[in-house]
């Protein structure tokens, strides 16, 4: 529910993601053993952590292939190219992971064994890249809540340990390894929107685009209802809908279940109902006088009275934001 490029220059970021996955591949840190493979007659140690990789990719095609030298031969070509060609992997834009995907379906060229061995191959390495700058990762991002769901703050912070929120793979690592590493497939998110969310795949990826569809408040036959029906609702009255939603939209609203959680704010809903015909427009003309010796605003009056971050790009800022936006919307409520 939040556009994330739309508050930051994601390009710097997501080249320091990239250096600090090429200082984990190829630098072999000081007191730290170097990387082996395990032989049944003892070990083979590595240059560095791109060389066992490159070993543990070619046995997981030795035992996928099964003795198919064909087979073998065009997979050692996919491997190699990968490994060449890591960075680009790294940094693939959404858009064009998504046209990967969407051809891998098409053309049916995930064998789920082959999958299998490459995600027991690859999700390690996420898992100790994650472990070692994904606190430094979230920190430079700097978002304050879920980019899912707009509902809870996900602050970083340092305490007896560092503690930082969850990084979703939008496409999931275990269907998608290659891209388990890939900037644009981490999305920092709050552990309920992780947890629900598992290896299922949804449509609006937030480092793409915006989840443009608006809350809306209908009666229980799902028809939208005009400012004055909304007034005289009672808290349980209230049904909240995300309004013309693409078919993407649906997908991240059915997966993530964003219209069920937010049918548990309905007293906040409520609260923003009464204080719209508390605070009219006579009574913010009156609040704009009242502040006129301090120098505030309209604009500032309405903060005063909502709420900041109500803008678009500052969804992120407070939990619920949009959600607050969309309804004073419905109401006619404006800033300045």
């Amino acid at each position: 529910m939040i556009d994330l490029k739309r508050k930051r220059y994601l390009e710097p970021i997501a080249q320091k993601w990239q250096e600090w996955v090429y200082d984990y591949f190829f630098t072999i840190k000081t007191g730290k053993e170097r990387p082996y493979i395990p032989y049944s007659t003892g070990r083979k140690y590595c240059k560095n952590y791109v060389e066992k990789l490159h070993y543990q990719l070619i046995d997981a095609v030795h035992i996928y292939a099964k003795g198919n030298e064909s087979l073998e031969k065009r997979l050692f070509v996919i491997i190699r190219y990968c490994l060449i060609h890591y960075k680009k992997l790294i940094l693939v834009p959404p858009d064009q992971m998504t046209d990967l995907v969407n051809f891998m379906k098409r053309r049916a060229i995930q064998p789920k064994h082959l999958i299998e061995k490459i995600k027991d191959v690859m999700v390690p390495y996420y898992e100790a890249v994650s472990k070692e700058h994904g606190h430094d990762l979230v920190k430079i991002l700097d978002i304050k809540t879920c980019a899912y769901c707009n509902r809870q703050f996900i602050h970083s912070f340092e305490a007896t340990r560092a503690e930082r929120p969850e990084l979703d793979h939008f496409y999931p690592k275990s269907l998608y390894p290659m891209f388990c590493l890939s900037f644009y497939n981490l999305i920092p998110v709050c552990h309920s929107c992780n947890h629900v969310k598992l290896e299922d795949e949804i449509g609006v990826n937030p480092y793409s685009k915006p989840f443009k569809s608006r809350f809306v408040i209908t009666d229980r036959k799902g028809k939208k209802l005009s400012p004055s029906k909304i007034y005289k609702l009672t808290e349980k009255e209230i049904n909240l809908k995300l309004d013309r939603m693409s078919a993407e939209e649906k997908l991240n609203s059915q997966v993530l279940g964003i219209e069920n959680v937010y049918s548990e704010h309905t007293d906040y809903v409520k609260e923003l109902i009464d204080k719209s015909m508390a605070y009219d427009a006579h009574a913010r003309r009156a609040l704009v006088e009242c502040f006129q010796g301090a120098g505030y605003h309209p604009r500032q009056v309405y903060d005063f009275v909502w709420g900041r971050h109500l803008m678009d790009a500052e969804y992120e800022d407070r939990p619920l934001s949009k959600l607050t936006k969309d309804v004073l919307d419905l109401l006619g409520v404006r800033r300045g």
